[in-house]
């Protein structure tokens, strides 16, 4: 599970807090900072005589504090989220049985399939975008024969590509973008071969 910015932002602090406190330890314990002076400030603090109300209030509040950041950080931590698809899957069904998906990479390839039944088409490449709301947008860069009426085509193919979609793929299609990138005459091929 990928940390969110907050919990990061807590987590560095909290360790920032934990690292000076383990530096002081340190102090105390190789003797830089005196013993006593340690266990007098502690003291001092804790009696309620000698000090502020208000010093022991904050001490109290800023201890609690980092307790409860401690806490939020060892139980969002260790919880992975169920895991949503990302942007290359399109939601088919949600009910009571659970949820079921189709990638971008299977529409991808039906797109692919249906455009090779196509004999007009000479090379395709294609691209699927899938929405928020799991509709998807096909986009289309094709070759196509020389003596090919292209706009009949451009429109037969994006009719008849959309429908096939939502027919075996369950999912709603927002757009077909066919673009005629060249074309290809057989002829011509053949005499640069």
């Amino acid at each position: 599970m990928k940390p969110r910015l907050i919990d990061k932002i807590l987590l560095g602090l909290l360790l920032l807090i934990f690292i000076a406190a383990m530096v002081f330890v340190i102090l105390v314990m190789i003797g830089v900072v005196p013993m006593g002076e340690v266990t007098r400030v502690m003291n001092d603090a804790a009696d309620p005589n000698k000090s502020s109300v208000y010093l022991r209030i904050g001490i109290a509040v800023g201890a609690a504090v980092l307790a409860l950041v401690g806490i939020k950080l060892l139980f969002t931590g260790g919880k992975p989220k169920e895991k949503e698809p990302s942007n290359n899957a399109s939601l088919l069904r949600s009910d009571e049985n659970g949820v079921a998906y189709i990638s971008a990479a299977s529409i991808d390839s039906m797109a692919q399939k249906y455009v090779k039944s196509n004999s007009r088409i000479r090379e395709c490449t294609s691209k699927v975008e899938v929405a928020p709301d799991s509709s998807v947008s096909l986009t289309l860069k094709a070759i196509v024969l020389a003596d090919t009426n292209i706009p009949e085509l451009c429109d037969t193919v994006r009719k008849e590509l959309k429908e096939y979609i939502e027919t075996y793929a369950g999912v709603k299609v927002e757009k077909v973008a066919f673009m005629v990138v060249n074309t290809y005459s057989p002829v011509t091929a053949a005499r640069v071969n």
